[in-house]
């Protein structure tokens, strides 16, 4: 099986007037300091008007009650090819733009759902961009450390016992993704097992996602499938297909 590699779908991305937009208004990443798993890549959408997400359980609405202004909504599906838990990540971020490209609000993943990105009702900014910490090894996002406090003791458990959920498939690909068994879960364990880590829950590791790392979802959405396959495939040789 030939791999479906990062550099390929990134290099054959056309350049676009929404791909730069998505590039100005991308949010800046901080991660632990011994975290070992930084985003790879990141499907995006532009919205300009309220529509249904296309990567996410949810609408996308640009001036709900609370929040006007917003011209431009940009979605951000963040792709790891793995967290702490299971083959595979990918994790939301979603930012709102005024006519003159100024950010109004954001909003970002949290263990299957999402929050507003508001620290103290403010958002944090690095200069003119979001600013959000990725959960050591699990990678939601949160606007501030605070948010991790809850579920630190469960965090550092996780980190310490990789490789848990094995082949992950959620329900925007179980029609999609046909690799996962019990053997394929345990080459992922194995795969896995010398990632475990101690959270110091200090976010050093900065990450910028930028135009080089921006796909237009729908290329995403059919790349994902044939990449979990080749790492099952890879991880497993004597996995079927």
């Amino acid at each position: 099986m030939i791999e479906p590699t990062l550099e390929h779908l990134l290099t054959a991305e056309p350049p676009s007037e929404d791909r730069a937009l998505a590039a100005r208004a991308a949010p800046l990443l901080m991660f632990d300091t011994h975290e070992p798993f930084l985003p790879q890549a990141a499907g995006y959408t532009v919205f300009r008007a309220d529509a249904a997400s296309p990567s996410f359980p949810r609408e996308v609405t640009l001036n709900p009650p609370g929040r006007t202004g917003v011209t431009t909504a940009i979605e951000y599906a963040i792709w790891w090819d793995w967290d702490i838990g299971h083959l595979y990540e990918l994790e939301h971020a979603w930012v709102y733009l005024d006519a003159a490209e100024c950010v109004i609000d954001a909003e970002a993943s949290w263990h299957g759902g999402y929050h507003t990105m508001r620290a103290h009702d403010e958002i944090p900014f690095s200069g003119e961009r979001v600013r959000l910490l990725s959960e050591p090894g699990k990678h939601a996002l949160a606007p501030s450390a605070d948010w991790f406090e809850r579920r630190s003791a469960e965090t550092r458990d996780e980190c310490a016992r990789p490789g848990k959920g094995g082949v992950w498939v959620t329900p925007l690909f179980e029609s999609a993704i046909h690799d996962k068994s019990p053997a394929a879960d345990r080459a992922v364990q194995a795969h896995l097992a010398s990632a475990a880590f101690q959270p110091s829950f200090e976010f050093t590791q900065a990450f910028q996602i930028g135009e080089e790392h921006l796909v237009a979802w729908p290329r995403m959405y059919e790349w994902i499938p044939r990449r979990v396959a080749w790492w099952v495939r890879r991880l497993h040789p004597e996995a079927p297909g």
